[in-house]
C-alpha cells in the first residue's frame, strides 16, 4: 500500500491487542498500531488490513505515554520480537495484566476473577536459556537472525541483550567461522543450513549448539566445531539435526553428534534436569522456579494425594509435586521426553513418580478406565491449549483441584469457560513475566470442584 494522504491519520490509542500493539480507531474500525501505548495521541500510515481490522505504523507520537522509555535494541523497529521494548518495565507489567483480564472477560466471560499483579523480574535481561536463529546470507557473509514478522526479511542480530554475554560473544564468533568455512545457507532450491539452536545450562554455564541443515551444510563440520570448543570451552557439545521439511517446524527427528554431547544439564529448585536437544524446559530459571512454586502452593498437597501432571514434558513439574504427593503421574506425547523425564527422577532418587508415553487426550480417559482417579490435576500445555478429549476427562473425574499452566491467555480463556460450564469454578490467576520486554506471559490458576 502507497503512502498517501488518505492512509495518515492522527488517533487516540485506547487499548492493547493481544500481542501488545496499541488499538485505536479510524471511522468506527478498529486499528492496529504495534508500538503504541494506550493514552498517546499518534500519526499513523494504514499498512494493510487483515480479518476486518486495519493495521498501521506509526509514524510519530504527537503526546507521548508517561512510561515510554527508548528501545535498547538496535533493530527492536524491524525485529518485532521484543514488542514492548518501548515501555517502562514496570508498565509492562501492568500492561501484561490487563492482557491477561481481557481474554479472561472477553473470551471466558470471567469478568469476576481474582487476577494477581504481574510477578517481575529484578532484572528483566539476559534471562533466555535458549534460542533458535534463521541462517542466511548477507554481502556473502553468514548472518544469524530472525525473520520480520510475517515476511523472509532476515534481522540479523535480534534480542542478543536477553541472552548471556557468553552466548552473544558465541552467535558473533559462529558467524564468522561459519562465513570462513563457506557454508552456504539453505533456500527452497538447495541444501543448506537452515536454524542454529543454542542452549546454556543456567546452574553448570554449558552450552549446547545445534546445527539444523537440510541435507548436509558443510563437508568441514568437524573441523568447525573443534575451532569452536577450543574458542568457547562451555561448549560441551555440538549436534547436526536434520530437517528437509517445508513447515516452519524447527527441529527435524534425526540428530547426530559432531562432537561432545548431545545434552546438558540444568537445575530448578532442588532438581537436576538432564536436557536433550528436542526437550522443552522453560527459557527463563529463575522465573521458572517462581512459576513451579505456585503451582506446588495452588495443589496444596498434604502428601496423600494421586496427582496427573499432564504435557509433563523432560519432568519438571512432576518432579516438584512429587516432593510433596503420594504418587504422581506424567503424560507426555514426546518420546524423548518421556525418556529424559524417566532419567531425570533416577537422577533426582524420586520414585513415586511414573511417565507415561502418549497423547493426554487419550491417556486421561484411560486412566480414569483403570480406576486411577486423581485428586489433583495439573495441564500444562503448549500455545493451542488442552484437547477438549482431555477437558472432557477432567470434567467427568471431578478432581478436588486443578492446576492449570498456561502460555496463551486466550487458549486459556477459551479453556476455563469450558471447564467452568463442567463444574469447576475458578479461584484465582497468579501471572508470571516468563518473557520480560515481549507481550506474552505465563499464567497460573487454581481451580476447584464445584460443590453440588
Amino acid at each position: 500500500m502507497h503512502s498517501t494522504p488518505e492512509n495518515i491519520h492522527r488517533l487516540t490509542i485506547t487499548g492493547y491487542a493481544h500481542d501488545g500493539a496499541g488499538v485505536g480507531r479510524i471511522d468506527g474500525c478498529v486499528v492496529f498500531v504495534p508500538g503504541a501505548l494506550q493514552g498517546e495521541e499518534v500519526i499513523i500510515e494504514i499498512t494493510g488490513k487483515k480479518r476486518g481490522v486495519l493495521w498501521g505504523k506509526l509514524k510519530e507520537v504527537v503526546v507521548a505515554h508517561e512510561h515510554r522509555t527508548a528501545p535498547t535494541c538496535p533493530v527492536y523497529s524491524s525485529c518485532g520480537g521484543c514488542r514492548l521494548q518501548h515501555v517502562s518495565y514496570p508498565e509492562q507489567l501492568k500492561i501484561k495484566e490487563g492482557l491477561v483480564r481481557q481474554a479472561l472477560k472477553r473470551i471466558g466471560g470471567l469478568d469476576e476473577v481474582k487476577v494477581h499483579p504481574v510477578i517481575g523480574m529484578d532484572n528483566p535481561w539476559g534471562y533466555r536459556n535458549k534460542g533458535h536463529f534463521q541462517v542466511g546470507l548477507v554481502d556473502g557473509r553468514v548472518v544469524l537472525g530472525f525473520f520480520e514478522e510475517e515476511s523472509h526479511v532476515l534481522v540479523p542480530h535480534p534480542c542478543r541483550h536477553l541472552f548471556s554475554n557468553t552466548v552473544t560473544a558465541l552467535l558473533d564468533y559462529l558467524e564468522e567461522i561459519l562465513t570462513s568455512y563457506g557454508v552456504k545457507a539453505a533456500d527452497q532450491d538447495t541444501a543448506g543450513l537452515r536454524y542454529v539452536l543454542v542452549r546454556e545450562s543456567r546452574a553448570a554455564g554449558d552450552i549446547l549448539v545445534v546445527f539444523i541443515s537440510s541435507g548436509e551444510f558443510s563437508g568441514q563440520k568437524e573441523s568447525i566445531a573443534r575451532e569452536i570448543c577450543h574458542k568457547f570451552p562451555r561448549v560441551v557439545g555440538i549436534c547436526h539435526n536434520y530437517n528437509n521439511r517445508a513447515s516452519g517446524q524447527v527441529l527435524g527427528e534425526k540428530t547426530t553428534v559432531i562432537r561432545g554431547k548431545d545434552r546438558i544439564e540444568d537445575r530448578l529448585g532442588p532438581f537436576a534436569f538432564s536436557v536433550s536437544v528436542p526437550s522443552f524446559l522453560q527459557v527463563n530459571n529463575r522465573q521458572a522456579e517462581v512459576l513451579y512454586e505456585k503451582v506446588m502452593e495452588y495443589a496444596a498437597l498434604t502428601g496423600e494425594e494421586t496427582v496427573v501432571d499432564a504435557y509433563c514434558g523432560i519432568g519438571t513439574i512432576s518432579l516438584f509435586l512429587a516432593q510433596k504427593a503420594r504418587h504422581v503421574i506424567g503424560i507426555e506425547a514426546v518420546r524423548e521426553a518421556v525418556k529424559d523425564a524417566h532419567e531425570n527422577a533416577v537422577r533426582n532418587k524420586i520414585e513415586n513418580v511414573e511417565f507415561l508415553q502418549g497423547e493426554a487426550e487419550m491417556l486421561m480417559p484411560r486412566l480414569v478406565d483403570r480406576g486411577i482417579v486423581p485428586e489433583v490435576i495439573v495441564v500444562d500445555p503448549p500455545r493451542r491449549g488442552c484437547g477438549r478429549e482431555l477437558l472432557d476427562s477432567i470434567i467427568d473425574i471431578r478432581s478436588r483441584r486443578l492446576v492449570y499452566v498456561s502460555c496463551n491467555p486466550a487458549a486459556l480463556a477459551r479453556d476455563l469457560k469450558i471447564l467452568a460450564e463442567g463444574g469447576y469454578g475458578v479461584a484465582e490467576v497468579q501471572p508470571v513475566d516468563m518473557f520480560p520486554q515481549t507481550a506474552h506471559v505465563e499464567c497460573v490458576v487454581l481451580m476447584s470442584r464445584a460443590e453440588k
